[in-house]
């Protein structure tokens, strides 16, 4: 007898039955990729059986162990903490921020809370007397705000931040300053007198009304204490600090009110303020020097005249700063206020977001619906709680979606024929990935990885969206198993057909959502890391524990069994009819069966010796396809259908107890192959003051920092110093006849910096504070940064300096006669410092790009100076990012689908085939990133995370079509149309449970879930459908790598007729047409008009026809399906 054949002459997806045969076939290989995937396949065989021996143990346990991992969710932790959320760890930023917080201590700043109004017709000018008027409605509403906690009343004067309260020595003057000092609220308001109202604090003196900023003139007080009580060094602060008449000399925004002072300018006029005019430039608070508030800090959507001079605008802002938790601690601690209640920062922190959730509301709600304006507000309170609202799962919709989902997956798999509906597979199949979702995320809670706003509002439905799709896959390949399949091989055969595929999805998802963790945002490493341990879990549990569940159902339909309702008997049955090959004559089989599929098997039984036996149908057989098939006789095969949705028709002397509709003809492995396909495979379709965005106090000049500030009072004092020399008030022996800034230069003139003579008179003359240059003498800085600091508390609050270590305290008196007031401390070293800067025209991501260089770049040049500097703040800590992200991005991507590559090319063991998937994938993703584009979304850290998994996601559209076109025989458009019918169906359902996933999304109360994640991954998900079923098929029908098997003959035209088989046995015999490698085989042919029944099912049998069975057949083990069992493979 001939040998065997090579091993490129085999059928596609041959698996070596058992362990003799591999060493034979290894032995006789020209293609290692075929023993190699032979070898995997048989491994997939070897569990799935193992599995169905034992498949209630199996699921037993599977259950067991993902409901013990589920319930780590207990442990979980939502993380809503921005700076955790956002901040790599160990990062450029991080790092700063832990050393800021190590010399500042944590919440070291204030916190803002802003007030925005908009006008309701959108371009409407809101510089008017009346749009300022409801802005003052609004704030004065907001500034009232008061919440009672802890038995007390907390009102805006307690807890907000005042800018550098002084320190007076007479005690009347520091308390009625104590309670008087305003509030730091940068508001467009301050240019007018009602600004006043927002202040809240009010003194009481004897013989006066209630003093309020409403109604006080700080230079007509003094005067009238003057003679009462010595107040010249507050006289002098308040001058230096400019702050005049402070409110009631400016004009009233409503000059008829009665409240309104004489002493503003239009009070006599009566006339309305031109608001434009007065906010050009920016307005003051109390003090005209320290507290100026450009008007980018009031305005938005300004417009300027030719000449610069503003018009008009069309937002109105305002913000309020309170203190931060620990500053409000530190400032009741030991108050009498709060030593009942146990005062600690936890509850400073309470109060302020009482007050701050209060304050949005009360605002909101200041104006009447009928308003020409609207308000909108914000607060630090308010970001907190729209976090943890955005962190919270949705019951609704997560129960809402896996029902629809459960419901998708029992309609789509029931079916007429009972016996081989499916409807419980797709809900066990369904539930069982809930499960595993739900283990997954347990698992990642375990291991400490925290949960946060995309974890909880997006990863439930995406990743039940991915995990139903190899549901669909296995529970199509388990409808497709060969006649004659023992029973005991059935889910081995469907793990050994459809494993590859679920491994490579499975996988490459895995390594997509693993390169993705590249993004450097903890917030999105997170939600990959869940996402692909969750994939991780999905894939454990189709591969290990939806078998068993299949296993179940096969017993069920074994034990004729209703589906779902599994306590039932089944009145329905599977129905062949056996056609011997003299029944067939020399006549045709009738066109209208081609049409319903029938398909033709041609059962061979060969010896053990034998390796490959080729079967050949009666020349005198034809079968006539439908003249709609363009493709003609190539498609007519024994492929069969991938999934049969609906029963076949049946002939008429079939005598069936369950009938199908007549609308239960169609499926969408028919739709694939009659119409889809042939129409796809048509011959036409294959063919800083340096940066832009810095906001410098004047327009023209450098942002001011503490060094400025503290060379400006050095000069101004030291001016002073000089004056009452020249003038004879200060002598070489006296200084208490001059004025207190010139007695404070006096005593810094003198020192030396040196511990054992610290004073040299002698510099009095000699020496300046400041020299001609501008620089402050080394051995006088940390001397005078002790006296600036105690002397001029409104100018080092103004600076926002932060001093660390802090600089001694030291109290400057004028009068001492003891001569140790001379000796003043030096302030140590500083380990840190601040300036602030304002930024301004930030609207995009290249924007803050752009600012954060230009700042990096002026700190490093800062940095080769001797003077270690770092930028600091909102666009600094969220931004900051965005410096690597497209280097980030294209790293994660080229290492993606360089890693897809790798693993297509290991699993499938076709580098072309590879190549093919990579380039279809990496189409998928560019044109997502266009549409993109199109729809508005720029490029992000979030869009950079979807455009990573895309890739993992489309290889779920891709692997399927190509594996089956890679083990398909035939022409290149045979190939890809085959590959097509079987994969057509799974395909689709797969997409369309993903889907259903993402549908649950579009529910979502946040635009930002329904913008960033619903739209862009339903896109990827339309795309990924349209690149698998259409582009990839058309590029491997032109550019397809060859077949691995190629079937030598399909018939013999010598062969008039089949010769007669011997009684009891077949007839072998070696004809000269042949090749001498192959003998001829005759026997029986069964052409099946519907799938033949499981075994073991129920069979109605015909009184006149004999009943199907395996044993009916002697060669059915030896069936021509690619992964049949026996002795050997034969093809048919």
């Amino acid at each position: 007898m001939a040998g065997p054949p090579p091993l490129g002459e085999l059928p596609p997806g041959y698996a070596s039955p058992d362990g003799s045969a591999a060493p034979q076939i290894l032995a006789g290989s020209l293609k290692a990729p075929l023993w190699l995937r032979a070898s995997f396949q048989g491994l997939l065989f070897s569990l799935g059986c193992a599995v169905q021996r034992h498949c209630g143990k199996v699921l037993f346990l599977g259950l067991l162990a993902f409901g013990a991992l589920a319930l780590g969710l207990r442990v979980a932790v939502i993380e809503t903490d921005l700076e955790q959320l956002w901040v790599e760890a160990g990062s450029r930023v991080s790092q700063e921020l832990q050393y800021t917080k190590e010399k500042l201590g944590e919440e070291a700043a204030y916190t803002s809370q802003m007030l925005i109004q908009t006008p309701r017709q959108e371009g409407e000018n809101v510089l008017t007397p009346e749009a300022l008027g409801l802005h003052l409605q609004a704030a004065l509403t907001a500034s009232k705000v008061q919440v009672s906690l802890y038995g007390k009343s907390w009102d805006l004067n307690k807890i907000c931040y005042k800018s550098g309260v002084p320190l007076i020595e007479n005690g009347m003057i520091e308390r009625m300053v104590e309670k008087l000092f305003p509030c730091v609220i940068l508001t467009p308001l301050d240019c007018f007198w009602e600004g006043a109202k927002l202040q809240g604090g009010s003194a009481y003196l004897p013989g006066r009304p209630d003093i309020q900023w409403t109604n006080l003139d700080p230079e007509h007080l003094l005067e009238e204490l003057g003679p009462f009580a010595s107040l010249e060094g507050f006289r002098e602060l308040l001058d230096k600090a400019q702050v005049g008449q402070a409110y009631v000399g400016r004009p009233c925004l409503h000059p008829d009110d009665l409240h309104c002072p004489p002493s503003a300018p239009n009070h006599h006029s009566r006339q309305a303020p031109n608001v434009a005019q007065e906010l050009s430039g920016g307005c003051h608070g109390f003090s005209h020097k320290f507290m100026h508030w450009q008007e980018e800090l009031l305005l938005g959507g300004m417009a300027r005249d030719p000449q610069g001079q503003l018009l008009r605008a069309e937002a109105l802002q305002s913000t309020f700063l309170l203190m931060s938790p620990r500053q409000l601690y530190e400032h009741f601690r030991g108050d009498y206020q709060t030593h009942d209640i146990g005062w600690s920062e936890e509850q400073a922190g309470t109060v302020l977001q009482a007050w701050q959730r209060r304050f949005v509301q009360l605002a909101q709600e200041a104006l009447p619906g009928n308003a020409s304006q609207q308000i909108h507000a914000f607060s630090a309170a308010t970001l907190d709680d729209i976090l943890h609202a955005f962190s919270e799962v949705s019951a609704t919709r997560v129960v809402g979606g896996y029902l629809l989902m459960l419901a998708y997956a029992c309609v789509t798999m029931l079916r007429w024929d009972c016996a081989q509906s499916q409807g419980a597979v797709g809900l066990a199949g369904v539930l069982l990935v809930a499960l595993a979702v739900a283990s997954g995320l347990g698992l990642c809670a375990l291991l400490g990885i925290a949960f946060n706003a995309a974890t909880t509002q997006v990863l439930p439905f995406l990743a039940l969206g991915i995990g139903v799709d190899d549901i669909f896959l296995l529970a199509h390949a388990f409808t497709e198993a060969p006649p004659g399949t023992p029973l005991q091989e059935r889910t081995g055969e469907c793990l050994q057909r459809t494993g590859t595929s679920v491994a490579l999805t499975s996988i490459n998802n895995m390594v997509a959502f693993f390169m993705a963790a590249l993004v450097p945002i903890p917030a999105l490493r997170a939600f990959s890391l869940q996402a692909a341990i969750v994939v991780g879990c999905n894939f454990a549990a189709v591969m290990l524990v939806f078998p068993a569940v299949l296993s179940l159902d096969l017993h069920r339909r074994h034990c004729q069994r209703l589906d779902v309702l599994c306590c039932f008997a089944s009145p329905c049955s599977a129905r062949v009819i056996q056609i011997l090959p003299q029944e067939l004559g020399d006549g045709t089989v009738p066109v209208g069966i081609a049409r319903l599929t029938a398909t033709v098997q041609a059962f061979a039984h060969c010896e053990a010796s034998s390796q490959h036996v080729v079967t050949i149908l009666p020349p005198q057989t034809h079968l006539v396809p439908p003249p709609s098939d363009p493709l003609g006789s190539e498609l007519f095969s024994p492929g069969g259908s991938t999934r049969d949705l609906l029963g076949q028709e049946e002939g008429t002397r079939q005598k069936a107890a369950c009938k199908s509709l007549s609308c239960a003809h169609w499926n969408l492995a028919h739709f694939a192959r009659s119409q889809f396909a042939p129409l796809l495979l048509q011959p036409h379709a294959k063919r800083f003051s340096s940066l832009k965005a810095v906001l410098p106090p004047p327009a023209t000049q450098a942002p001011r920092t503490w060094l400025h500030y503290y060379r400006n009072w050095l000069q101004e004092i030291q001016a002073a110093f000089d004056q009452d020399w020249a003038s004879g008030r200060i002598t070489r022996h006296s200084y208490r006849n001059g004025s207190e800034d010139g007695a404070l230069a006096y005593k810094l003139l003198i020192q030396t910096g040196d511990a054992q003579e610290p004073l040299d008179f002698s510099q009095l003359t000699t020496r300046k504070l400041v020299d001609q240059e501008g620089l402050i003498p080394p051995e006088l800085f940390y001397v005078g940064l002790t006296v600036w600091v105690s002397s001029d508390p409104l100018g080092l609050a103004a600076a926002q300096a932060n001093f660390y270590p802090p600089p001694p305290e030291w109290l400057h008196d004028k009068y001492d006669t003891t001569g140790e007031n001379l000796r003043i401390p030096a302030a140590q070293p500083l380990e840190f410092a601040q300036f602030p800067f304002l930024l301004r025209g930030l609207q995009k991501t290249a924007d803050f790009v752009e600012a954060i260089e230009g700042a990096r770049a002026a700190c490093a040049e800062a940095g080769r100076a001797g003077v270690r500097a770092y930028p600091s703040g909102s666009p600094f800590l969220f931004w900051e990012q965005y410096l690597g992200l497209r280097r980030c991005f294209l790293l994660a991507i080229c290492l993606l689908l360089a890693g897809t590559f790798f693993v297509c090319a290991l699993l499938l063991l076709s580098p072309w085939t590879a190549a093919l998937i990579v380039l279809v994938l990496a189409m998928m993703t560019v044109e997502l990133f266009g549409i993109m584009g199109f729809l508005g979304i720029k490029l992000s850290a979030i869009p950079v995370v979807i455009l990573v998994a895309s890739v993992g996601i489309g290889v779920e559209f891709t692997v399927h079509v190509a594996l089956g076109f890679l083990t398909a025989q035939g022409s290149q458009n045979l190939r890809a149309a085959r590959a097509l019918e079987h994969t057509f169906a799974p395909v689709t359902d797969g997409a369309v449970s993903t889907l259903l996933g993402l549908l649950m999304l579009a529910g979502s109360n946040f635009d930002f879930i329904v913008r960033y994640f619903f739209v862009v991954l339903t896109v990827l998900a339309l795309l990924g459908l349209l690149h698998g079923l259409v582009l990839l098929p058309v590029l491997l029908s032109i550019l397809g790598p060859p077949p691995e098997v190629v079937q030598m003959y399909k018939e013999s035209p010598e062969v008039t007729s089949p010769p007669a088989p011997r009684a009891g046995g077949l007839r072998w015999e070696l004809p000269p047409t042949l090749p001498e490698s192959f003998a001829r085989v005759t026997t029986s042919m069964t052409v099946a008009l519907r799938p033949p029944p499981l075994p073991g099912a129920y069979i109605h049998a015909a009184s006149e026809e004999p009943a199907w069975s395996p044993a009916a057949t002697p060669a059915a083990s030896g069936s021509s399906n690619l992964s049949s069992r026996g002795p050997c493979a034969a093809t048919g």
